[in-house]
């Protein structure tokens, strides 16, 4: 069925309605699925650092660039360690306000095997089991604006 200038203008302002109601849900989802406006998923990140076998390898690697972290002089290793430091922008993330509080939600999230056995204002600690390793994660908050994550084994 088609519109012209004969039909009823009650009909054709439904129709432009439900057009105008069609293109603007369709933006709003668009919107919603955009993913600047979501956090970046730190998972694959954290999950490449905790299972490499020799940290000093990590620098070589982008997959394990922390969201924040803007080059590999943010990050130090050594064969039983991986350590960086960010600054961090201190406000709302989707659900939480305080960074440390989100990389300790994060962490938390990612793994499967995981202890949480220390939470404080200024430092998160957590066992992560793997099949073949333990390995120490502590996120920290370093100073003013600033989170450190160290990964240890």
């Amino acid at each position: 069925m088609s519109f012209d200038r004969r039909s009823h203008p009650l009909a054709q302002r439904v129709a432009l309605a439900l057009g105008a109601a069609l293109l603007l849900s369709g933006t709003v989802y668009a919107a919603q699925v955009s993913p600047s406006s979501e956090p970046a998923d730190v998972c694959p990140a954290l999950k490449q650092i905790v299972s490499a076998s020799d940290f000093k390898e990590l620098r070589a690697q982008s997959a394990t660039q922390l969201p924040g972290v803007s080059a590999a002089d943010d990050c130090r290793a050594s064969a039983h360690a991986y350590d960086c430091h960010w600054r961090a922008h201190w406000q709302a993330d989707g659900v939480i306000n305080d960074p440390l509080e989100e990389i300790g939600a994060d962490i938390a999230a990612c793994f499967p095997n995981v202890i949480h056995d220390i939470n404080t204002p200024t430092r998160q600690h957590f066992i992560v089991t793997t099949a073949d390793r333990r390995v120490n994660v502590t996120a920290s908050v370093q100073g003013q604006n600033e989170l450190r994550l160290r990964v240890t084994r």
